[in-house]
């Protein structure tokens, strides 16, 4: 059969350097992982064995002089006519993955905690969080609708979410009452278990959350009649938010733990709230300011008046100032969205001009303008 060629398979040119070949494996390792989402188990292990014998100068040197002779490189495997009868693998591989004691073991295990910073974080010591995360409930997100005046001053609003929550009957356990948890079967307790594959450089052992008690160890002697054993039910749940005054068209709220309740116990997922905000026929945001258009007749912006304007609140009776311009802009302090900082309410003065005038209004006029 013929078989891969080891600088193919990391492609890398025969002429790579150590670091070369180090830099290609860490990168199609992290990508073919078996354990990420589009993982590929045959080609992680095509590329490992690729690397232990790259990434050896005394291997590589063999490997080389054996391609050069015309051999196809796995076309008989270790010890048998056609393959790598010269190699001396007796000493095993070296470093993290050599075992002298006994056959030479890889755990993909291993491999992580070796490379964890270059691949984000991987290896022992998060397995725990990575099961927890992935037992743990889903998060929840939704779409809030609010209105402008709801935004300037906050409110406190209640929706109803069609949810997983916590089973009443067995407080989350999963277990029928006076029965308890006992140790999985499946994985005898550790919340593990381990496959264990033949390769050419010894075996490949992968560990995976045990999808029986799903990484706890724990399942229930008798399970709970009302959730079957899964700690949650579906049900409608009211929740009462508070809304923080400020808040912008798109923004989001976080709640802890109001998501999908988790499985027997575990974390429960967040909610989400995204925000829309309604547009309003008065008023235009900007920033926390509050703006509106308000019409001045042409006799009230000469003489000054007062007049209501419309608020956030309602309506209030400002005071024009005899001689506003058309577009000028009257605050009112404090009186715009309430978030940080808090802002101003900007009435901007609209002066109307008639577009018809009677003979008597259009001869006051005349004589208006020929005293100003």
């Amino acid at each position: 059969m013929q078989s891969q060629d080891f600088y193919t398979t990391l492609g890398v040119p025969k002429s790579a350097s150590q670091e070369d070949i180090k830099r290609a494996y860490r990168k199609l390792a992290h990508q073919h992982h078996p354990d990420k989402q589009n993982g590929d188990e045959k080609k992680f292990k095509e590329i490992n064995e690729a690397y232990q014998v790259l990434s050896d100068p005394q291997k590589r040197s063999q490997y080389d002089q054996f391609s050069a002779g015309g051999g196809s490189a796995f076309s008989g495997g270790f010890g048998r006519p056609g393959g790598f009868d010269g190699f001396d693998f007796s000493q095993g591989f070296g470093g993290p993955f050599d075992n002298t004691q006994d056959r030479q073991e890889f755990n993909a295990e291993d491999l992580f905690d070796l490379f964890g910073n270059a691949f984000g974080g991987f290896g022992r010591s998060s397995r725990a969080g990575r099961a927890q995360d992935r037992v743990g409930g889903e998060d929840i997100r939704i779409s809030l609708i609010l209105n402008l005046r709801e935004v300037a001053r906050g409110v406190n609003k209640k929706v109803e979410l069609s949810k997983d929550v916590v089973c009443a009957e067995c407080d989350g356990s999963g277990a029928e009452k006076g029965a308890g948890l006992i140790d999985c079967t499946v994985c005898t307790g550790k919340g593990e278990v381990r496959e264990t594959t033949a390769s050419f450089f010894g075996n490949i052992t992968r560990v995976s959350t045990c999808n029986v008690c799903r990484g706890s160890g724990k399942v229930p002697k008798n399970n709970c009649r009302a959730c079957k054993g899964e700690g949650k039910k579906h049900s409608k749940k009211t929740i009462e938010l508070n809304i923080p005054a400020g808040l912008r068209d798109g923004e989001a709220l976080a709640v802890k733990g109001e998501g999908q309740a988790g499985f027997r116990g575990t974390r429960p997922g967040d909610l989400y709230i995204q925000i829309k905000v309604e547009p309003d026929k008065h008023f235009k945001r900007v920033g926390n300011d509050l703006v509106c258009d308000v019409p001045v007749k042409l006799t009230d912006a000469l003489l000054g008046a007062r007049i209501k304007v419309p608020m956030i609140d309602g309506e209030k009776e400002i005071e024009v100032p005899a001689g506003v311009q058309n577009g000028q802009e009257l605050k009112l302090g404090g009186l715009g969205i309430w978030g940080k900082p808090k802002g101003d309410q900007i009435v901007k003065v609209k002066i109307e001009i008639p577009k018809k005038l009677s003979g008597k209004a259009k001869k006051m006029v005349e004589d208006l303008a020929k005293e100003i």
